[in-house]
């Protein structure tokens, strides 16, 4: 099968989107098989479609069907170089994107070398404290539930083996996932401001160390200003680099948030699966 697809890197998170079209059924097949280490290799894939919605220029849908920050703003990337966007120009790119009931808007200004891309994002659905219980040490963890994904916030004093460890063994815990498509465990470091992302796609088996996690951070925002009461902006560290994240904290609810990230296009071709 012949595979079209754009490679994106939004903060060295490699996206692969898939611009040719596939019956639904067939994309973690297709999925599984573009991102593996000898095909096109990424970290995720999304699948390009046709909006339903007459105000949104594409639908994004994962392989999935979760949301993702990173690939919505790298298809507003893909979108806005369509476009001939120049350098120093902007866009507002409204998109459709699964596991949000909302259009999302991406602005988008072009650089000399890639897209800044600022994402409104979507509000959790829930916030919970919990206790994990990991090979008999407890482990106090903020879920933050979205439509098609959790996201757990670890607070750890550094991130080392150990705490990876901790981490890759929480992804099983059945108190975490309640039939979403993904699950993050997001390992934050509160002093240096640093976090690791460790996603995990129960479909497919897949557990990945990503080298950024857009909605992880618009989580670890929601978390930030519940935790301290206030608005707050942040520069999150990852592996991959920087990603900002903006929450606005109003009685008690977050009722705004928005990541801003850098998201080059790295290739553009056809896959062979």
């Amino acid at each position: 099968m012949e595979v079209k697809f754009i490679k994106t890197n939004p903060t060295q998170n490699m996206t692969i989107l898939v611009e040719s079209q596939h019956n639904r059924e067939m994309y973690q097949r297709v999925a599984s098989r573009i991102m593996a280490y000898d095909n096109v290799y990424a970290e995720q894939v999304g699948f390009i479609e046709s909006s339903e919605r007459d105000m949104a220029w594409a639908r994004l849908q994962m392989m999935a069907g979760e949301f993702c920050g990173n690939a919505t703003m790298s298809l507003a990337a893909v979108m806005a170089w369509k476009e001939n966007l120049q350098p120093g120009n902007h866009l507002e790119i409204p998109l459709e994107v699964s596991g949000s009931n909302h259009l999302l808007v991406c602005q988008v200004k072009a650089r000399k070398n890639g897209y800044l891309c600022k994402l409104d994002m979507p509000l959790p659905l829930s916030i919970d404290k919990k206790t994990i219980n990991c090979k008999g040490v407890n482990i106090q963890t903020t879920i933050l539930r979205y439509s098609g994904i959790v996201h757990a916030i670890v607070d750890v004093p550094c991130i080392d083996p150990y705490a990876r460890e901790m981490a890759q063994i929480m992804v099983k815990s059945p108190e975490l996932l309640q039939n979403e498509a993904a699950l993050g465990i997001m390992l934050y470091r509160n002093q240096s401001n640093e976090m690791a992302p460790l996603v995990y796609i129960p479909a497919t088996e897949t557990m990945i160390w990503e080298r950024g996690c857009g909605s992880g951070v618009a989580a670890l925002g929601t978390y930030m200003a519940i935790e301290t009461q206030r608005d707050v902006h942040l520069e999150i560290k990852q592996p991959g680099g920087t990603v900002e994240v903006w929450a606005q904290y109003q009685k008690g609810v977050i009722n705004h948030l928005a990541i801003q990230g850098h998201v080059d296009i790295s290739a553009v071709g056809t896959a062979f699966v």
